[in-house]
């Protein structure tokens, strides 16, 4: 399956989603320097300029009322299921998904209507992802849980955009994108 370009979204639209993003990364009150790598290469992927970068960069705050609204956006654009991705890369970055940042998840799934069970995939496959390196010689607990994800990606009622974070490492990222 190819994979949709979110490039082809309007500017407007992508720089709310990293707005968004860029919220989550802030939102246990620090921006690790993880954090920052990650969400430059979100802003390339996305093709923000240098004016739109410092936007996504700021010290933006939204209310419960501003994230439902984007939410709304978002979802009409189905783009829902990358946003959450994404948000869930951001949380992990640092290595642990805190308090804040698990409410904002979790707000963010209820926005979605995601079954708990689903959510909690889509947190494993992220945390399985983040542990993977570029050898053979991975757990073959985070290949299942891999594997679970992409049956249900599969199943059609999921769309992903190429410039979703499917893993933070740059290599295994591109690998697990093939898989679909």
């Amino acid at each position: 399956m190819r994979l949709p370009d979110i490039c082809r979204t309007s500017g407007k639209t992508r720089l709310k989603y990293l707005s968004l993003v860029g919220y989550m990364a802030r939102i246990d009150g620090q921006l690790d320097e993880e954090e920052i790598s990650l969400l430059k290469k979100m802003s390339n992927r996305f093709q923000m300029n240098k004016k739109q970068e410092a936007i996504i960069f700021s010290e933006q705050t939204f209310s419960e009322k501003d994230i439902e609204e984007l939410f709304i956006e978002l979802k009409e654009k189905h783009l829902q299921y990358s946003f959450i991705l994404d948000l869930i890369a951001m949380a992990i970055a640092d290595g642990i998904i805190l308090e804040p940042e698990r409410l904002m998840l979790a707000q963010i799934s209820g926005l979605i209507g995601l079954p708990p069970e689903q959510f909690h995939n889509l947190v494993n496959f992220s945390q399985a992802t983040s542990n993977l390196d570029e050898s053979a010689n991975n757990d073959p607990m985070y290949q299942y849980v891999i594997d679970m994800f992409f049956q249900w990606a599969r199943k059609g009622d999921v769309k992903l955009f190429k410039q979703t974070t499917f893993a933070i490492n740059d290599k295994v990222d591109a690998y697990l994108k093939e898989d679909l």
